[in-house]
């Protein structure tokens, strides 16, 4: 096993104010070559759990293990056997995404870094034509892939991906993906921390949803998926976002983005539904609709919310 959770809480005393419970009873593992999707919102102790890994923070109780050894009586070790790309944007100030990458494989391989994966990076994710611009006049796609080949260039045993595909256009993140795909076939194990739930699911091994500092359910996708219902879904676009629908009588639920709306319901009202979406798109109130299985999206909020959530 690579990494070891086992029961870690972390607990955050503010001076005058109640105490905040970041993680509560955490455990976790994570196999050689696995992609494990750490879900979560903001504020729900993901990052708290991503710094005792790396062993920045230190556990109130619980104990984390990375290859075997202790993460807190070995920090040294874990940070070196550990690669991450951090949420925030690199600074990159007036260094080229060639020349920031090649200075980080220069630092953590030393005499054993090898310029040519770089080239093979930056054409796997097609950043020639950014490669010797100056940092600060990259777009935030552009310096987000470049800090993601900088956790990559040299990947250690562990690599913790923050957001990695926030501000990326969406055919580098199927390029994204195929790198990170990559890096698992080498052995690497990857932990993708994102509140991204959709892209999550078509690119991890292992699922664990995290909320309010617990982890209420973990395990493979189709397992996370039929723990909570096995419910149809239909997705439908507005064409006008300032339209607003009721909840129909068959729908169990639904949650909306803008134009975007989701719709829960049973097997048995499927023929019901797609007539009622059918008369919302000869009256040119919806462009498209979708009908689908349970996603771990709907997983998501059916676990996290037990009321109808509109955001």
């Amino acid at each position: 096993m690579v990494l070891e959770v086992r029961n870690v809480t972390k607990i955050f005393q503010r001076k005058g104010k109640n105490k905040i419970i970041a993680n509560d009873n955490i455990s976790l593992e994570l196999k050689e070559g696995e992609i494990l999707g750490l879900l979560g919102q903001n504020g729900a102790g993901k990052t708290t759990l991503v710094n005792q890994i790396l062993g920045l923070v230190t556990p109130d109780s619980g104990e984390i293990t990375l290859l075997g050894e202790s993460v807190y009586q070995s920090p040294i070790r874990t940070r070196s056997l550990c690669s991450i790309q951090p949420q925030s944007q690199v600074p990159l100030g007036f260094l080229s995404p060639k020349q920031a990458v090649s200075l980080m494989g220069k630092v953590r391989g030393g005499k054993k870094y090898n310029p040519k994966r770089l080239d093979m990076l930056f054409d796997a994710l097609d950043m020639g034509k950014w490669a010797n611009k100056e940092g600060q006049s990259l777009s935030g796609g552009a310096r987000r892939l470049t800090a993601f080949c900088m956790a990559v260039i040299v990947p250690g045993k562990l690599v913790i991906l923050d957001e990695p595909t926030n501000d990326v256009d969406p055919v580098r993140r199927r390029y994204l993906w195929n790198v990170i795909r990559d890096l698992t076939k080498e052995g690497t194990s990857v932990i993708l921390v994102t509140h991204n739930v959709l892209e999550a699911e078509k690119a991890v091994d292992q699922v664990a949803i995290i909320h309010d500092g617990r982890i209420i359910t973990q395990g493979a996708p189709t397992e996370v998926k039929g723990s909570v219902s096995n419910h149809m879904r239909m997705e439908l676009s507005l064409a006008d976002d300032r339209s607003e629908l009721d909840c129909p009588g068959w729908a169990n639920s639904f949650h909306s983005n803008g134009t975007r709306i989701i719709y829960s319901m049973d097997a048995s009202n499927v023929s019901q539904s797609i007539d009622w979406v059918k008369n919302l798109v000869d009256k040119g109130i919806v462009n498209d609709y979708s009908l689908s299985p349970t996603t771990i999206e709907d997983a998501y909020i059916e676990l996290t919310s037990n009321k109808v959530v509109s955001s």
